[in-house]
C-alpha cells in the first residue's frame, strides 16, 4: 500500500516530468491510496500546466483520462482532522492531509515534494524524492 501525493501523480502524469521514476514505485506497489481531495488537486495542477503552455490541450485530456481511469482507494479526510490540525502550524491542510493518511496506514508516502518530507512532527517514511 502507497500513499500517492498530488505532486507525485502530477510528475508522473506529466509529459516532461520525472515519469519514470515515480512509475517505478507506483509498478511496486499497485495499491494506490489517496485522500478526497486528491483528484481536485491533481486537477488543478494540471490546469496550472495547461495554463502556463507546459503541456498542450491534448496531453491535458491524456493526463486527465488516465487520472480518471487510475485505481485509487480514496479515504475520507474527516478521520484525519486531528492528526492534521497538528501538522498544520509546519504544513499546508493539503498535504497534512496526505502526512496524517500515511501515518494512519502505517504505509510510505510517495511525494516529490523535497520540503514535505523535512515537516517537523512528521510520523511517516517517505519515498520518491
Amino acid at each position: 500500500m502507497l500513499v500517492v501525493d498530488a505532486s507525485a501523480f502530477v510528475a508522473f502524469l506529466d509529459p516532461a516530468g520525472d515519469a519514470a521514476a515515480i512509475e517505478a514505485y507506483l509498478a511496486d506497489d499497485a495499491h494506490w491510496v489517496v485522500p478526497e481531495h486528491f483528484m481536485i488537486e491533481v486537477t488543478h495542477a494540471l490546469r496550472g500546466l495547461w495554463l502556463r503552455g507546459a503541456i498542450d490541450e491534448t496531453e491535458l485530456d491524456v493526463a486527465l483520462a488516465a487520472l480518471g481511469s487510475a485505481h485509487l482507494d480514496v479515504w475520507p479526510t474527516l478521520p484525519l482532522l486531528p492528526r492534521m490540525r497538528e501538522l498544520m502550524p509546519n504544513v499546508s491542510a493539503y498535504d497534512a492531509a496526505y502526512v496524517a493518511l500515511s501515518e494512519e496506514l502505517g504505509s510510505p508516502l510517495l511525494t516529490v515534494d523535497a520540503g514535505l518530507t523535512r515537516v517537523p512532527g512528521a510520523r511517516c517514511a517517505f519515498v520518491g524524492v
